[in-house]
């Protein structure tokens, strides 16, 4: 019995191996397409909160109203990049046909720039974009593990691009959005920072290589070499930025990661890339790791632009006005298809390689993070609105439970999708489940951490209030 369980362990893995390897990942505008329906659900949500009476309840919340917010924001995730994974296109007309409505009833709203004295809160757009980002990741990473899963939405081997390649440069990209460049005359204050904030990202890191290498679990070299993972590329960038950024005026840092960018990518076309991909030996640390190491720098040179860019953003963002949120709508859109058409080149001559993080993955990602902000600024107007127009603009500003309680959350939610994950491939052959038991799966994991973080918000505002 104990060596057909082995065998069948062997053959599974064998299996899984081959459902990762090799992925080329999917066609650039897919990626787009496929990322446009979440936030038109918020929107539907949102509309549907505000013009009901829901959103006055939203201070004594029920389990009811969390269901209600689940299967409209949450659950059509599961199935729009799974089961009509392959309808992008005709989802994406009806999602933009939703979209162009809310749009345009948006601008014909009248009183919408004279309404200069309407303040937004602080760091608004980022909880959104922050919600979305999330909810995508601790879907994929479970869903990858189920056949139901396209596998062109897969981590790619080595160059491609993919739904799940946008992952690690969108938090790099949102930890630029939320930095704030530290004083040079405190630098034992920015100690004391740094610890603090890398100390539990190199846990993770450390705890992460140590699980994976004692329970056997799957781990794909490719990602991030042997022992590196995430986490750790997160503590190193955080590490980096908070000892150098002091240092260094703000209006050079587009510059500085242009220059970064370009030296990688020479390097990299010298010989470099053939090195990281090639198989050879993985002996010292550095070697075992290179993939890790290196995408450091075009991580970083993704954090550079972002943080750049939030410090010419600022200026609009800090005004509060209706009318400069609309400029901003007008900025992110053009950055983003400016980026986009700019990766298309890219892509032709370079490549796009997450594995790298060079050039192409460089912006590519600034693309991808610029339409989700977009998307972002344009919920916030529209609940900006909707509240302005109901006239109860200052009696609340709170519109979601489950926004609230993942932004509040986010290292534990994250961390909670990990560990279930484990916990779920670890207990089930994931390849071989047929489509209705997976998705009843994926929605029930769903359920369950979003669930859990709302009740460890729901109790934490008990204790607070």
């Amino acid at each position: 019995m104990h060596d057909h369980i082995h065998t069948m362990d062997s053959k599974y893995k064998e299996l899984h191996r081959e459902a990762i390897s090799n992925q080329t990942g999917s066609s650039l505008l897919e990626i787009y397409t496929s990322l446009f329906p979440l936030p038109i659900h918020i929107i539907m949500f949102i509309w549907m909160s505000i013009g009901t009476d829901y959103s006055k309840k939203i201070n004594s919340p029920t389990a009811w109203m969390f269901f209600f917010e689940f299967i409209i924001m949450v659950l059509p995730t599961v199935f729009n990049l799974t089961l009509f994974s392959d309808y992008s296109v005709s989802q994406f007309l009806i999602y933009i046909t939703i979209f162009g409505v809310t749009f345009t009833w948006m601008l014909l709203n009248h009183n919408y720039i004279s309404s200069s004295n309407i303040k937004t809160k602080k760091n608004p757009y980022m909880t959104v974009y922050r919600f979305m980002l999330n909810t995508y990741t601790v879907f994929c990473i479970l869903a990858v593990d189920f056949n139901v899963f396209p596998r062109r939405f897969a981590k790619t081997e080595t160059y491609g691009h993919s739904v799940m390649d946008i992952g690690v440069g969108c938090y790099v990209c949102s930890n630029a959005l939320l930095f704030s460049i530290p004083n040079m005359q405190n630098i034992s204050k920015n100690v004391l920072k740094v610890f603090k904030q890398v100390l539990p990202l190199l846990v993770l890191g450390i705890g992460r290589t140590y699980f994976v290498t004692k329970a056997d679990y799957h781990h794909y070299v490719f990602e991030y070499g042997v022992h590196w993972n995430f986490f750790m590329t997160l503590a190193f960038l955080k590490i980096i930025n908070l000892f150098v950024l002091p240092f260094v005026s703000t209006c050079c840092l587009s510059g500085i990661a242009t220059i970064l960018v370009i030296i990688y990518e020479v390097a990299l076309n010298f010989g470099l890339a053939d090195w990281i991909m090639s198989d050879a030996p993985r002996d010292t640390f550095f070697s075992a790791n290179r993939e890790g190491i290196l995408s450091l720098i075009g991580y970083e040179a993704i954090f550079l632009y972002s943080l750049s860019m939030k410090s010419r953003l600022s200026i609009f963002m800090n005004k509060n006005h209706l009318i400069s949120n609309m400029f901003l709508l007008i900025v992110t859109a053009s950055l983003s298809i400016a980026l986009f058409l700019l990766t298309f080149i890219i892509s032709f001559i370079f490549g796009v390689s997450r594995r790298l993080a060079n050039a192409g993955y460089v912006y590519w990602v600034l693309s991808i993070s610029s339409y989700l902000l977009f998307m972002s600024i344009m919920i916030e107007n529209f609940i900006t609105i909707l509240l302005h127009k109901i006239g109860q603009m200052g009696e609340f500003n709170r519109v979601s439970l489950i926004i609230d309680s993942v932004s509040d959350n986010l290292l534990f939610f994250f961390l909670l999708a990990n560990v279930a994950t484990g916990v779920i491939n670890m207990c089930l052959y994931t390849l071989v489940i047929n489509t209705v038991s997976s998705l009843i799966i994926l929605s029930l994991y769903m359920f369950v951490i979003y669930f859990t973080i709302y009740i460890l918000q729901y109790y934490k505002n008990k204790i607070y209030v």
